[in-house]
């Protein structure tokens, strides 16, 4: 079964305005996981099973075990809890509570400059304009704040189903996409916390997008039939247009769409690691632990230059939105990830300068 899993690095900005009246989206912002750590660090809890079971710390901590690859106990969390409630120094961080202990008084001041605003409306109505506006896209998400979490995700989304306190991560059509934003995180750089507060919207703009774009695909007979596939090539073509697009959300905003020859080096770097995966992907010899690794690494290895996959898609979203305009982007979130990777291929015959998809790629999409 595949797992639906992303995560942002890159902070950008926002627009402020909303216009798609088929858009009906909301986020359901939840800050209690932030605050009853806040407290304990601060003595004014003590708790650590209560704070350890709270939806948004539950699935920083599982997601963290994730990340670090590592075997972990199952009473790991609440053991680690306890070294920090108990101001002992812990030198297997894996839950990322030494950040927590050293940010606190930054994490403090983001989480209450955040709850001063309607960070809510702000991030859909950048959002909403990647969507089409002939077609409707309602979603209420999940969005839990947290002060802790492994250091490679300052922000994530993942498909979760609960057994009482605890979350279980499901694939496609399962469950419910929840956003987690990990303040300990966005406290690092920079100092300031009116420019961590852009951060933090940033941030959330990537991964909401995310998870609304994963409820669309539930209703969308292309995407239903794409899910079809278990193919580790289809999971990779996939997490390339998906966060091709949310990255491109970002860059935007940063970079109004004109990043530096440097970023360019980077990304047409990227295409020719991505090349050499999807092909990796197609060969009968393949074994599973290479394919996992190969999907993992594409966006999950904690950089942008190693997030080849990412980058990638980042780029040929950029490609698709500057060359075909953004209602060719925007189509290619109706029709799928081939629609995506075609619509770069006619870039390719149109701009010399553009980063060349493979055309034995291409065969991938015939299956």
């Amino acid at each position: 079964m595949k797992a639906v899993f992303c995560l942002l690095f890159f902070l950008p900005q926002l627009l402020s305005a909303q216009a798609n009246p088929n858009f009906n989206v909301s986020l359901q912002l939840d800050f209690s996981s932030a605050q009853a750590m806040i407290d304990m660090c601060e003595g004014m809890a003590n708790n650590v099973s209560r704070v350890a079971a709270l939806k948004g710390n539950a699935i920083a901590a599982a997601t963290s075990i994730l990340l670090s690859r590592k075997q972990v106990p199952p009473d790991a969390f609440i053991h680690k809890l306890e070294l920090l409630r108990d101001n002992f120094r812990d030198t297997d961080d894996v839950f990322g509570l030494e950040e927590t202990r050293e940010h606190l008084a930054d994490i403090k001041a983001l989480l209450a400059e955040t709850q001063r605003h309607a960070v809510d409306r702000r991030v859909l109505a950048t959002i909403e304009q990647f969507f089409p506006e002939n077609i409707g896209v309602t979603a209420a998400i999940p969005v839990y704040v947290v002060a802790m979490g492994n250091e490679r995700a300052a922000a994530f989304v993942r498909r979760v189903r609960w057994n009482g306190t605890s979350p279980e991560f499901v694939g496609e059509n399962e469950g419910e996409p929840v956003v987690v934003v990990n303040l300990a995180r966005l406290v690092e750089y920079p100092h300031d916390v009116q420019e961590q507060f852009i951060s933090l919207l940033s941030v959330l703009a990537h991964e909401s997008f995310h998870a609304i774009f994963s409820t669309f695909q539930q209703t969308s007979p292309v995407w239903r039939q794409w899910h079809q596939r278990r193919d580790p090539f289809a999971v990779l073509a996939e997490l390339v247009q998906n966060e091709g697009i949310a990255y491109y959300i970002s860059m935007q905003q940063q970079m109004n769409a004109n990043p530096p020859q440097q970023w360019y080096d980077i990304a047409a770097h990227s295409i020719v690691a991505l090349n050499e995966a999807l092909l990796q992907l197609q060969s009968p010899d393949l074994t599973q632990v290479q394919a996992r690794n190969l999907i993992m690494n594409a966006n999950l290895s904690g950089s942008m230059q190693k997030n080849y996959g990412a980058t990638a898609g980042n780029l040929m979203a950029l490609e698709i939105d500057m060359k075909l305009g953004r209602p060719a982007l925007t189509e290619t979130i109706v029709k799928g990830p081939e629609d995506f990777f075609e619509k770069y291929e006619t870039l390719q015959q149109q701009y010399g300068d553009v980063p060349k998809i493979s055309a034995e790629i291409m065969k991938g999409f015939e299956r």
